[in-house]
């Protein structure tokens, strides 16, 4: 055996590990590193898609209520609103007799919801010439035959459009009154 004193710059080879293998724990540790933040990364970033998606469900559910709630205060008011005919050519007519009276506010009143406001400011600012055009075109519509057509998206699903020598088009309520959607 050989001898080793304290003087000497030589090391028991026991006590000298091998340069290799402070090399390979260091590569060890240094995947272990970055294995755990991948990890960490993947764990926050499926953390976050699910908040993400969640609150999505969350404002998917509210929009729908709104929506409902919507569609219930417009059947509401559709179920209320009386003024109209059990046919279209009736609620024509209404509405003809009605502009010849010059009662502007009942005839707008023969169309749909939100566009009563219009067709009311639009028959007010009309020229006497523009509107007495207008009923006699509506006169010879009455005379026409219309169509029927299903919607799906409605209650009732019913339109009826006539095409000459006017497009009016128009839409069965729910209580079975029909509405003027345009002229």
């Amino acid at each position: 055996m050989e001898n080793f004193d304290s003087n000497s710059n030589l090391t028991p080879p026991f006590n000298n590990p091998k340069p290799g293998r402070r090399y390979f724990k260091f590569v060890g540790v240094f995947f272990l590193i970055i294995a755990g933040v991948f990890i960490l990364y993947t764990a926050v970033f499926w953390l976050w898609r699910a908040y993400e998606s969640w609150q999505a469900g969350k404002a998917l559910e509210k929009y729908h209520l709104n929506l409902k709630q919507v569609q219930e205060e417009d059947y509401r008011r559709a179920m209320a609103d009386t003024y109209g005919g059990k046919t279209p050519q009736e609620t024509l007519k209404m509405y003809i007799e009605a502009v010849e009276k010059g009662d502007y506010e009942l005839a707008s009143k023969y169309f749909i919801g939100d566009y009563q406001r219009v067709a009311k400011i639009d028959l007010d600012n009309s020229s006497r010439a523009k509107i007495s055009n207008l009923v006699s075109l509506l006169q010879k519509s009455l005379k026409s035959s219309g169509a029927y057509y299903s919607r799906d998206y409605m209650p009732g699903g019913k339109e009826f459009i006539i095409e000459n020598p006017i497009y009016i088009r128009m839409r069965l309520y729910p209580n079975g009154i029909w509405k003027i959607i345009e002229i």
